[in-house]
């Protein structure tokens, strides 16, 4: 038996998804069981009914403290960050309890350095996969907050340590590493057709198909002022959320997130209206879904997703207060006409990681 431990930091959705992705490829291999320590939804991996993937609840990351999924709180983030450095010596003798108990082959981490410190500790080989570590983000944010920048130092440390750094595309900040090796998009491809999928999610098979629609990625923390009266915002599509439960107002439907897989949604929809991140960004890209997004001028990484996604797909900007507060219709108005860009990039960055995972499994 071929036992990996995985490290998924729980800031946001993004990095789960991405870690979910590189899982099914490695327990695709007969005698690989995975075991993953993260506070992310379990359900965020995948079926809970495969043997080979066991999910352990433990805080190994939890990134940036956000007000909401694009406002940064960056006084409670430092108190943070300095709070997890600070721990590095007793956090990884806690985790030699679950190295001891799992003798995993291989640690990885996407992108808890404390998974990195631990397995260096442990003599095990470690692996990264990342399209932006911590010391990057935070960087950008010494111009305005100088105490991060021995955070950020020691944070590089770190990753340093690790066996090696899995970079995919989308990605920046890694100049300063030398363990680096580059890996395709990892992303997944719907398995559905528009139609079936439509039909799976109750949305054909009466008289009238539903006419443009547009689905809600916005992540998991809050933006109630985004929902705050967009059934009189949008009157030109019909709009699909994610949510607690099942149901339909007017012209907006929500559907169970725990229930609903994320790429039937995506499947059945004709555009996006999200938050631009890693996860959102690479399947709209493997996927060729347009998009229409706002700015985060917070966050360093949105500038080369910004960029590099209207590489690959259409894309429609609205301003702040337009996003939050205005009429949607001119917008949604561009984002059905939106071409999407020739350019395509391969998307099987999964099975490349996992392929070199296993490698050094060996």
């Amino acid at each position: 038996m071929t036992t990996i431990l995985y490290y998924v930091s729980s800031h946001g959705y993004g990095h789960a998804v991405r870690s979910a992705q590189v899982i099914k490829e490695l327990v695709k291999t007969r005698g690989v069981k995975v075991i993953v320590r993260t506070l992310a939804p379990g359900w965020l991996f995948g079926s809970t009914r495969d043997s080979s993937i066991i999910i352990e609840e433990a805080d190994v990351d939890s990134g940036l403290v956000q007000a909401d999924s694009m406002t940064v709180d960056i006084g409670a983030s430092l108190k943070s960050f300095k709070k997890r450095v600070d721990s590095f010596d007793s956090g990884v003798a806690l985790e030699t309890e679950p190295i001891r108990r799992w003798k995993p082959s291989v640690i990885v981490s996407d992108i808890s350095p404390l998974g990195v410190e631990a397995g260096a500790a442990a003599s095990i080989p470690t692996v990264v996969i990342a399209n932006f570590l911590w010391d990057w983000i935070l960087i950008d944010y010494v111009k305005t907050t100088p105490q991060f920048a021995p955070i950020a130092m020691r944070l590089r440390e770190t990753y340093s340590k690790a066996t090696s750094i899995l970079k995919t595309k989308l990605s920046d900040g890694f100049e300063a590493y030398k363990n680096i090796e580059q890996i395709p998009l990892i992303a997944r491809k719907i398995g559905k057709t528009r139609d079936e999928a439509r039909r799976d999610l109750g949305l054909s098979g009466g008289a009238k198909e539903p006419d443009f629609l547009a689905l809600v990625s916005l992540g998991g923390l809050g933006l109630d002022r985004f929902y705050r009266n967009l059934d009189k915002r949008v009157s030109n599509c019909l709009l699909m959320i994610p949510g607690p439960e099942r149901s339909a107002t007017g012209r907006i439907m929500r559907f169970d997130r725990r229930k609903t897989d994320h790429s039937d949604l995506l499947s059945a929809c004709d555009a996006v209206i999200g938050k631009m991140g890693y996860g959102l960004c690479s399947e709209l890209i493997a996927n060729k879904r347009p998009l229409l997004y706002t700015l985060r001028n917070d966050f360093i990484e949105f500038k080369v997703l910004r960029k590099e996604t209207a590489k690959y797909v259409g894309v429609v900007e609205v301003p702040e207060d337009d996003f939050f507060n205005g009429s949607l219709d001119v917008y949604i108005d561009a984002l059905k006409k939106a071409v999407h860009p020739r350019l395509s990039t391969p998307v099987n960055g999964a099975v490349v990681a996992a392929g070199k995972i296993l490698s050094m499994a060996k």
